[in-house]
């Protein structure tokens, strides 16, 4: 037989294999060794540095916890009297949880958030670009979070998700607290609204020290920021202190619990005490009825605003949770503007509201108290003749008359008797001009002009033509309602400074120094005007004798004003004092005269004039002032009297200052003071 040689490949023989493999054993123990020693060093490592840092505990536990923002609910807003004018209530809001909706095979997840944002909008009636706009916002936020896709729900719309929610994978009906105005378009502009953070106030708020806190509580969906008016100028006393709580959460941050024991609640924001009086407020609104224009009435001795109005308003509700397109486009290109607060940033000429202001200036200059002219209806200076507005003339007219009867022939001459620089020094020390901060934003200043202004803004000289038509109040000259209504309180006050103020009571609002005399009016120009704007009311002749009857009677035992009866008719009447204007706002060209003014009637709205009244009573013993500005409205003694005669009725028939006014401390007893 031949024998078989060793293959080529063959395996070791046994004992050199078992040398193999108790080397390479050895190795791998070796090396598995080190690496479990490595591995138990850094634990040990890690375990006796969080002995004392707990540094990677702390770290565990904030992937296991999350906090999360409570919004705080802001102060009530009261009027002098408690009256809520703006509060924190319950809001119905359907949310949706992008992570949890229904998932159908073949549609994308964008296409799954739509169809159920479209079903939404079929149970509530809501458009198709209302689905893409909440879409975009859903997208936008937090997966696991809801994000709310409409607020405001009625209860009906409330219920009729709530009954659908086992078909709406996703969808949740919940409740929030939210800024409500219950009066809506009563104090639109006074009190102003409140909006969810712009990206715009994130950002302001990450360039401030400490930012990203701030950016971090303004990105919560729950959180509102004021936006107009009080809301935004006193945001920081409204606004309050954020809470928070600690929920325990999974790997994808889905809230699974609370820790109880980490939560902090939210502290209010400080209550607010205004000036207004509800109910003059809601009667000065009322009368405006479909009108342009705003009203005031002012206590002449404190400066409290009692009515602030500017018409026609708004519904601030619709601006806390998002006003759509539409309703922000109606009322943006609405011709009367009702976002506008025309009470401090409308700016009209004063007209012969002005011709007190011309009055004293003209006695300032030497003119004597039996100083008259004589009114044949124009007043013929460089070349041209300056009308009055009756065609006819008044005759000869002293100042009681002239301002009675508000004949412009006289007041062109005073006017040049008087000069440009000396009627604008009285103008202002009447508070024409001037800047009122009381509280709201973007007032407007006004403008009184004079030739040192009219040479560097409008680089040439001052001419006797522009001192004529300051003396009717017409020309550069502007004023707001608030200022108005502030010359009105200075004359009624017989020439004390009084300063408006619109907060009675905050957190850092101290009572005003009783106001001081106005220096350089003499008592005796006062005197001689006051008794010219009691004519204008009550004097046969008078613009606003109509304005003038108030109906109402002073009860001699307790000093009241009554409706007039049949039984008190032998009392004193109650009286005020007080000056109609109209003030042009087109030009009327010579031959338009000669054929005949137009009517206000005739003219498109916005070429009306401008009806102007303010006023100050009771004339016996002088408390309140008023001040009405109706936009395009016509003459100021068939459309502004009228309004401030009602106004002013409701004012000295409720009489707010005999009345004792609300203390914030007696409102909210229990509200903590904020650190």
């Amino acid at each position: 037989m031949k024998k078989r040689g060793k293959k080529v490949g063959s395996t070791l023989p046994k004992r050199d294999a078992n040398v193999v493999f108790n080397r390479r054993a050895a190795l791998m123990t070796f090396v598995g060794g080190g690496v479990m020693g490595t591995i138990l060093f850094r634990m040990a490592q890690l375990q006796t540095t969080n002995l004392f840092s707990r540094e990677y505990t702390n770290a565990a536990d904030e992937n296991r916890f999350d906090t999360r923002i409570i919004a705080p609910p802001r102060g009530v807003i009261y009027d002098r009297f408690g009256a809520v004018l703006a509060q924190t209530s319950k809001d119905y809001q359907v949310a949706v949880v992008r992570d949890d909706v229904e998932h159908v095979d073949g549609r994308t997840p964008a296409q799954d958030l739509r169809a159920t944002l479209d079903r939404i909008g079929a149970i509530l009636g809501l458009s198709p670009e209302w689905a893409r706009r909440a879409q975009i916002k859903v997208e936008g936020g937090s997966r696991y979070e809801p994000m709310p896709v409409h607020e405001g729900l009625t209860w009906e719309e409330f219920n009729a998700i709530n009954v659908r929610l086992p078909e709406l994978r996703g969808v949740v009906a919940v409740s929030a607290d939210v800024r409500a105005y219950p009066y809506r378009v009563v104090y639109a502009h006074p009190i102003g609204y409140v909006q969810k953070p712009t990206q715009r106030d994130i950002d302001r708020a990450l360039e401030a020290p400490e930012g990203e806190s701030r950016a971090v509580y303004l990105r919560n969906p729950h959180v509102r920021v004021g936006k107009a008016g009080l809301e935004s100028r006193l945001e920081d006393t409204l606004h309050g202190q954020a809470g928070w709580r600690k929920v325990v959460v999974n790997a994808r941050g889905v809230e699974m619990g609370e820790d109880i024991e980490e939560r902090r609640e939210p502290v209010r924001g400080s209550g607010v005490v205004l000036t207004l009086d509800h109910e003059l407020q809601r009667t000065a609104m009322q009368n405006f009825g479909e009108q342009s224009g705003a009203a005031i009435v002012m206590d002449i001795y404190n400066g409290d605003l009692l009515v602030l109005a500017s018409a026609p308003g708004f519904d601030p509700n619709l601006f806390v949770n998002g006003i759509g397109r539409e309703p922000f486009r109606l009322l943006n290109e609405d011709e009367k503007k009702p976002l506008f607060h025309k009470a401090v940033t409308g700016a009209y000429a004063p007209g012969s509201t002005f011709k007190m202001i011309v009055g004293i200036a003209a006695k300032q200059a030497g003119v004597e108290d039996d100083w008259s002219v004589s009114c044949p209806g124009y007043f013929p200076y460089g070349g041209r003749n300056f009308h009055c507005w009756e065609r006819r003339g008044h005759g000869r007219v002293s100042l009681h008359n002239a301002i009675k009867h508000s004949c412009d022939v006289y007041f062109y001459q005073a006017a040049l008797r008087a000069g440009p620089e000396r009627i604008a020094n009285v103008a202002r020390k009447f508070g024409l001009g001037q800047h009122f901060d009381i509280g709201v934003p973007n007032i407007v200043d006004g403008l009184v002009p004079d030739p040192t202004w009219w040479r560097e803004h409008r680089g040439e000289g001052w001419t006797g033509g522009l001192t004529l038509n300051y003396g009717i109040g017409q020309g550069a000259m502007l004023v707001t309602p608030l200022q108005l209504a502030v010359m009105a309180a200075r004359l009624g006050n017989n020439g004390r400074a009084v300063v408006p103020r619109l907060v009675r009571e905050a957190p850092g609002v101290s009572e005003s120094p009783p106001p001081a005399p106005i220096a350089g009016i003499e008592a005796e120009f006062l005197t001689r005007v006051r008794d010219g704007m009691f004519g204008v009311c009550n004097e046969p002749g008078g613009t606003a004798v109509r304005a003038g009857n108030l109906e109402l009677m002073r009860d001699p035992v307790s000093g009241a004003a009554t409706a007039r009866t049949l039984e008190n008719a032998a009392w004193q009447p109650v009286q005020i004092a007080g000056k109609t204007g109209t003030a042009q706002v087109r030009i009327i060209s010579a031959a338009e005269r000669v054929t005949g003014v137009r009517s206000n009637a005739s003219l498109d709205w916005r070429l009306r004039d401008n009806a102007l009244f303010c006023c100050f009573g009771p004339w016996h013993e002088p408390r309140y002032a008023c001040a009405v500005v109706v936009e395009h409205g016509g003459g100021g003694s068939a459309v502004a009297g009228p309004i401030a005669r009602e106004i002013m009725k409701a004012t000295l028939s409720r009489d707010p200052a005999r009345r004792e006014a609300a203390r914030l401390a007696t409102l909210e007893p229990q509200t903590p003071v904020r650190a």
